[in-house]
């Protein structure tokens, strides 16, 4: 047996003594619940469902929602304020289980909320905390009643309705560190009108982040790599048991020239500056120090010591370890980016009569977000030897070359032009306006129109134009008519004149709009001895409308086809979209009704037909079952498929080249491993018949990681689909008494599958899958990776190359969500306690060709939202007397192993919080709250492992800030 499932046996066994006391009714309060069309007072969702109030969001220090949300057991934390890069432009977006955020539906009040993006994804910055009522967690497909998306489940966002005086809100916080300054405060305020048949309320808000970088934090002010004692690379200096060393980028601010020289002109350089013959690699990387002479940059194919000869500048003691050398671009990065938001809600309800209430929701926010990257690395970039600002010994290398007259590369951190940044403007606006009312026979009906808004502009600054920077070095007079002269090799040496030459900036425009037109009506069908079928039909439209304008020079390019920017990515333009029309029907079926061990036996079924421009026809439908054999006990179960159509990004994306990275030598190769290994024969042949020419396969070799290909979207992908199971229960003894009275217990077993997910191939991948016997069993030309690419019939080269979207990933993940609320009365006041805990079983990404999965519970690494801790779980105990509120939380996330380390362990983390408050008597304070708190009460740093995502870390799972006071004040009138 695996230990984790030992541990759950010991977690249900320890919950058994409560489960055990079954009893009679009695008052608890009201739990509502979303995940169905039909309401009826009693319901409870056949659906697992957390829902979590307003308390959560004012007992903490987050500006942004996701910041409370990302601390639940059934989240892993996605792209977030931490996201710097890669990075999501500042967004918050929402990860249900850890599967893409892309399967994650939110919405506001059980309707959509608008997406920021062509992904279609929920940018949760535009919503205020201080307007959240409360949000409600459904896990699993939930396709058959909110449409497409929601295949890992869905988020829905309830605010605050019928808000009557005014109120006042403002919180301020910095950390330990005396760092990361923020700020938000909101005024509220509504009243009912018409003798109460109309009613409206207003939120107006301003938040406020500062930057926090890299260079601010020990953890992260260098670029680590993991240095094993078994890799053979030398001792590391720094992290866990020194196993790390700083290893940055080779692309350093001194400037590097790669060049075949003769081995007799470098050794004989080399002795020049004092070095014995053979005691420095044979190198072809070469940086300059100040005084003109060469150093050696440790480039080998195998690090050793000694590798780095000859370097003269400045050195720091922890980053220069003679090994390699390389440029720490980690001090200029963001940690933490900068927020500024203003945000902005309207509600407004009026009953003409009881067929006709009138309802109008306007939501606005208008933020900015920026990142900050290390200087531009000017890279596969050239210089001939005539250039007149190459230093002597250069020159005496390139002379013994081959072919002396030829340019050589040239790569150099671009330093003297600044840090990338890259400032996010965002103005988002979603207004509905509908009607509700009563209809004949008991029914009632909703009909509403949406219309949904998301401009960006993004401010790209510090780029460097590829053809000014050759046009400078290629330059009789190296560049002196141009800006007074362009020298590129050594620190700090180009002049402010020729860095704002090269130097360009940019902005891309993005607009996402959305339509939605929708009527619903539910009620009564007819009556079953167990009482009433109830059901509901409506009928929706949505519209969804993506551009994005790039730069005119992010879409430049030479005439090798090399992109003319350097710093951020190229791109091009869109404009396209996508639109359909869905039905849908759910009815809601009692089986059975008081009866001996049967109160109620209910059945829910539903079924949507959505049709789409883009991919046609295509359905989803639900089965769930509620089962109470006593008043103390529910168990539920549901089955689920769920779809979601591809977005309109996702579509259409440009497919740009004119070439790719397989970062590897071609296996066709003479001398690969795949042809030197088990399978040589078998991968001959296939080479050949893809069309490498059997007269050159002998001698066969390409030499260069780049290959013909492009990059993009795909006009004929498909849906994605997911089947959900769940499995539950609900205990409430809801006895009359002191300990029992208002306890309830929720254990949910769930099993999530994705199929046919979006999602490229890298070129890398499926070039070597092709070729490896575990991804083509029978080395077919058929195979699906085989077919990405093909090869030019002259020379073998591969070519054609397509990394574009497909629908070949897939996902699969199963297990139980722990939910437990108690309240109590203990001395003059109230206890309560409320504990949610989430144990993942199992969570594998599904390959194609039918390719056996590993199970990556309890591994991190590699990609934002990649970390998958088996346990995690958020406790809060709180006790209120007389005005006064202690409340303390321990936030629980399990050990983890690296996961290409695998022998590498991150231990669990554990952060504490506390936060005092009191609220104000009748008096002249009346109304008012003050509260003081601290997160991270132990200040424990985030762990540091091999392949991290960000900052040596996962700055999205873990604190990365430290700890940190706020204090809070509501004041209501």
């Amino acid at each position: 047996m695996r230990v984790r499932s030992s541990r759950l046996l010991v977690c249900a066994a320890a919950l058994a003594p409560m489960l055990a006391a079954v009893a009679q009714d009695a008052a608890l309060e009201e739990i509502v619940v979303t995940g169905s069309r039909i309401a009826r007072p009693d319901f409870t969702s056949a659906s697992p469902i957390v829902s979590v109030g307003a308390a959560r969001f004012e007992q903490s220090s987050a500006i942004t929602v996701e910041g409370v949300l990302d601390g639940l057991p059934q989240f892993v934390p996605a792209f977030s304020s931490t996201s710097n890069n890669p990075g999501n432009g500042g967004q918050g977006n929402l990860s249900l289980r850890g599967l893409p955020t892309t399967s994650t539906l939110v919405l506001l009040d059980g309707r959509r909320l608008m997406p920021a993006n062509g992904t279609g994804v929920v940018d949760v910055n535009i919503i205020p905390p201080m307007l959240v009522e409360s949000v409600e967690v459904i896990t699993g497909g939930a396709s058959a009643v909110y449409g497409s998306d929601a295949l890992a489940g869905v988020v829905n966002f309830k605010l605050r309705r019928n808000f009557e005086g005014v109120e006042f809100d403002a919180m301020g916080g910095v950390t330990g560190h005396g760092d990361a300054d923020e700020y938000t405060f909101g005024l509220a305020a509504g009243t009912d009108f018409a003798d109460g048949r109309g009613s409206i309320m207003g939120f107006a808000g301003y938040t406020q982040r500062d930057q926090v970088n890299y260079a601010d934090r020990k953890f992260s002010k260098y670029a680590l790599a993991y240095r094993p004692p078994e890799a053979g690379l030398g001792p590391g200096t720094l992290g866990p048991g020194k196993q790390f060393a700083p290893l940055g980028s080779g692309s350093i601010e001194e400037g590097r020239a790669r060049l075949l020289a003769s081995p007799a002109a470098f050794s004989a350089l080399l002795q020049s500056y004092g070095y014995a013959p053979g005691t420095v690699p044979y190198q072809r990387d070469f940086g300059f120090n100040d005084d003109g002479t060469l150093f050696t940059t440790g480039a080998l194919p195998r690090p050793v010591q000694g590798g780095v000869a000859n370097f003269r500048g400045a050195r720091d003691p922890n980053f220069f370890n003679g090994v390699t050398y390389t440029y720490n671009f980690a001090p200029d990065n963001a940690l933490q980016l900068p927020l500024e938001r203003k945000s902005f809600f309207g509600r407004g309800e009026f009953d003409l009569n009881e067929h006709a209430t009138l309802f109008a929701d306007l939501l606005y926010a208008d933020y900015s977000v920026s990142r900050q990257l290390a200087p531009t690395p000017a890279m596969d970039v050239f210089i001939p030897p005539t250039n007149p600002y190459i230093p002597a010994d250069l020159a005496t290398l390139l002379r013994s070359r081959t072919n002396p007259a030829a340019p050589f590369a040239f790569s150099k951190r671009m330093s003297e032009v600044g840090p990338r940044q890259s400032e996010n403007q965002y103005d988002v606006l979603q207004a509905t306006l509908g009607s509700h009312g009563e209809l004949a026979g008991g029914w009632s009906y909703e009909a509403y129109a949406q219309y949904g808004t998301s401009q960006q502009d993004e401010n790209q600054d510090n780029n460097v134009r590829r053809s000014r920077f050759e046009e400078l070095t290629f330059a009789p007079d190296g560049g002196v008519a141009l800006c007074g002269g362009f020298d590129p090799f050594g620190l700090g040496s180009i002049s402010p004149e020729c860095a704002a030459y090269v130097a360009v900036d940019g902005t891309n425009e993005t607009s996402v709009k959305q339509y939605i037109a929708e009527v619903s009506a539910t009620g009564p069908v007819f009556t079953l001895p167990a009482g009433e079928v109830k059901g509901v039909v409506g009928a929706m439209f949505k519209r969804d409308e993506y551009s994005y304008t790039a730069d005119e020079i992010s879409q430049s390019f030479l005439p090798d086809g090399r992109s003319e920017v350097m710093g951020f990515n190229a791109s091009d333009d869109i404009d396209s979209y996508d639109y359909n029309t869905d039905l849908y029907v759910e009815v809601l079926v009692p089986l059975l009704s008081d009866q001996p061990w049967a109160q109620s036996l209910d059945a829910v079924l539903g079924y949507r037909w959505s049709d789409y421009a883009s991919v046609g026809g295509v359905n989803s439908y639900k089965a769930e079952m509620l089962y109470r054999p006593v008043t103390a006990f529910l168990v539920r179960g549901s089955f689920q498929h769920a779809v979601r159509a591809p977005s309109v990004y996702e579509l259409y994306e440009p497919q740009l080249g004119p070439t790719v990275f397989v970062d590897s030598q071609d296996p066709c190769n003479v001398g690969s491993p795949e042809r030197t290994g088990p399978d040589a024969a078998e991968v001959e042949r296939l080479c050949v018949a893809q069309g490498v020419p059997a007269d050159l396969l002998p001698t066969y070799f390409y030499p260069d990681a780049e290959v013909d290909g492009v990059v993009g979207g795909n006009p004929d992908l498909d849906v994605e689909t997911s089947d959900t199971y769940t499995v539950g229960f609900v205990f409430e003894p809801r006895l009359e008494g002191r300990w029992l009275e208002n306890l309830q217990v929720s254990i949910d077993w769930y099993d999530i599958k994705i199929e046919d997910a979006i999602a490229p191939v890298a070129a890398g991948d499926f070039v070597a899958r092709c070729y490896d016997s575990q991804f083509n069993r029978e080395f077919s030309l058929t195979n699906t990776y085989c077919s990405y690419f093909a090869r030019d019939a002259a020379t073998g080269v591969i070519a054609d190359a397509k990394e574009i979207n497909r629908n070949i990933a897939g996902y699969r993940t199963s297990g139980i969500d722990f939910q437990f609320d108690w309240r109590v009365a203990v001395g003059p006041g109230e206890a309560g306690l409320n504990w949610l805990i989430g144990y993942v079983d199992s969570f594998e990404e599904l390959q194609a060709q039918g390719i056996d999965t590993e199970d990556n519970v309890g591994t991190l690494g590699n990609v934002i939202g990649g970390s998958l801790p088996e346990w995690k779980w958020n406790l809060q105990a709180n006790y209120s007397w007389a005005g006064f509120n202690i409340m303390a939380q321990w936030r629980y996330v399990d050990s983890m192993t690296d996961v290409e380390f695998t022998d590498y362990r991150v231990a669990s983390q554990d952060y504490l919080d506390l936060v005092f408050g009191y609220e104000f008597g009748p008096g002249v304070l009346g109304g008012m709250t003050f509260r003081a708190g601290v997160e991270n009460l132990t200040d424990a740093d985030p762990p540091i492992y091999p392949t991290y995502v960000q900052a040596n870390t996962d700055p999205s799972q873990y604190d990365v800030l430290g700890r940190r006071y706020f204090v809070r004040l509501n004041y209501r009138l």
